[in-house]
């Protein structure tokens, strides 16, 4: 008797653990959908400062002469809103009076959510 109990918990256990997985792969799909939503949306760029200044930022066009899409400034552990670009192809810039200059050149498309970032050491990267 004490074996068919064993063997009815064992059986309960492993059909819980299987479970999780389904449990899992359900809530992805429900998030799925969200983020096939986009169509045409424009590509967006959100900048944060993790550096230990603050930075300027310039975002230019450069299939249209280098146009300035974006202009504004990231103060120490902030970041900025999502941009809109009307362009795909861009260079992000940042500068204050320690560094000039760092730059991240991006080729971007529709619907594409880009994260560019000031790092701990003061460098521009992409996430």
């Amino acid at each position: 008797m004490k074996n068919v109990k064993l063997l009815l918990v064992l059986l309960l256990i492993v059909n819980c653990t299987t479970n999780l997985p389904n449990e899992v792969n359900e809530t992805s799909e429900i998030l799925a959908p969200e983020a096939q939503n986009c169509v045409d949306d424009l590509p967006q760029v959100r900048i944060t400062n993790n550096g230990v200044h603050g930075y300027n930022f310039l975002i230019y066009d450069i299939d249209d002469n280098y146009t300035t899409l974006y202009s504004g400034s990231i103060p120490l552990g902030s970041d900025s809103d999502w941009i809109e670009l009307s362009s795909d192809n861009v260079v992000v810039i940042a500068s204050n009076e320690f560094d000039y200059g760092q730059k991240v050149q991006l080729s971007l498309e529709n619907c594409d959510t880009i994260e560019v970032e000031i790092d701990t050491n003061d460098t521009l990267t992409v996430l």
